[in-house]
């Protein structure tokens, strides 16, 4: 399969799949009017209104990333040695991200960041390598204000509208390959593949992991992806 119709196909793939952060904002994903990232300028400026208001210990964990990110409202229960502080927003992109990192990211000095973010750029029309560029861009900016911060960046999970696509679960595998690729040997940038425990032992999409739209993590699913992360911190 040519790279063009890798990407076509993953394309195809996440864009069916309730994620789309192209689409028109859902009720709750706190979007405001504009094109790009400036479209969650009204969330990011409510991020910095609860830090003037009482502001975040630094050297904590900084999640940050885009729907299964923001969703994860108790992920702080989950890592109970540890301060953890959720910067997800609506359905983000790495490019989002990225054009964020200013603002809510720097400023915290998190000792880890876990970069949960990706799949909506690829339902977006970005292709792989544009993906794991923005990654990179990300780490270069973070690792130039904080060099001692360690990034841990989570892959894309097997989404059902993937493991129901011939050929879906691969390209997501190539997307995560690329992705895995920006970790270092000094630990400083780490990869977490999903793939091996969202998947069962026929490699099949473990629907109670995710919710009824098979995209975004149940409760179990939560769990698994802290068992995964614990190993880590």
């Amino acid at each position: 399969m040519s790279r063009r119709a890798l990407t076509f196909l993953i394309i195809a793939t996440l864009g069916m799949a309730g994620n789309c952060a192209g689409a028109a904002p859902k009720k709750g994903g706190n979007a405001s009017q504009g094109v790009g990232p400036a479209r969650w300028e009204e969330t990011i400026r409510k991020f910095e209104a609860a830090d003037a208001e009482k502001a975040p210990a630094k050297g904590g964990v900084l999640l940050v990333g885009g729907s299964n990110a923001r969703r994860w409202v108790d992920a702080a229960t989950y890592f109970p040695n540890h301060a953890v502080l959720n910067r997800g927003f609506g359905g983000a992109k790495m490019e989002d991200v990225l054009h964020y990192t200013d603002r809510i990211v720097l400023p915290y000095a998190p000792k880890v960041i876990l970069l949960n973010a990706g799949g909506n750029d690829l339902s977006s029309g970005k292709s792989p390598e544009q993906i794991r560029e923005t990654a990179r861009a990300f780490i270069t900016k973070v690792h130039a204000a904080l060099p001692e911060t360690r990034i841990i960046v989570i892959s894309l999970p097997p989404v059902r509208r993937a493991a129901e696509t011939p050929g879906g679960l691969d390209g997501l595998r190539a997307m995560n390959k690329l992705l895995g690729s920006l970790a270092t040997p000094d630990k400083k940038v780490e990869f977490v593949d999903l793939f091996p425990a969202f998947l069962d032992e026929k490699g099949q999409h473990r629907a109670e992991l995710f919710v009824e739209d098979g995209t975004h993590f149940s409760p179990r699913g939560y769990e698994t992806l802290a068992g995964l992360l614990r190993a880590k911190l």
